[in-house]
């Protein structure tokens, strides 16, 4: 009998897992490329873990190297990610589901996150490197 509930609640978190976070998707969430060529975009690769999803800000000015942002390693999946350009202010903005989560102040060469609102600001990039995945074609 032990045995069977055991196995029933082993069963029901792997089935609240999959329903909650929803494994599995990896790769670019959203890309932008402005008019002066130069590419941005949001990535996130599933870890299977307790931390769902690790979620990665990725920039390159034409022919540069690529740049790195931190946004999250906890992260459920993210879905309904825009990335938009204010000309005025040279800040590109990622909003999810409608929310507010980073932000890259171009002129400034800051990096900001933060759920709803900035909480934290960074120099951009906070490393170079080549992204896991491709920028979309």
């Amino acid at each position: 009998m032990l045995v069977v509930i055991v196995g029933a609640l082993v069963l029901l978190v792997a089935i609240a897992f999959v329903v909650i976070i929803q494994p599995g998707s990896s790769g670019v969430v959203t890309s932008l490329r402005l008019a002066d060529g130069s590419e941005y975009m949001v990535t996130q690769r599933c870890n299977w873990s307790p931390e769902p999803y690790t979620v990665a800000f990725y920039m390159r000015s034409p022919g540069g190297k690529w740049g790195w942002c931190y946004i999250d390693h906890q992260a459920n999946r993210w879905r309904d990610v825009v990335m938009t350009y204010n000309t005025n202010s040279d800040v590109i903005t990622v909003t999810k589901r409608g929310v507010w989560h980073a932000a890259l102040d171009r002129k400034r060469g800051m990096f900001a996150i933060g759920d709803g609102k900035p909480k934290r600001e960074l120099a951009a990039p906070q490393s170079y490197q080549e992204p896991e995945f491709p920028f979309p074609r």
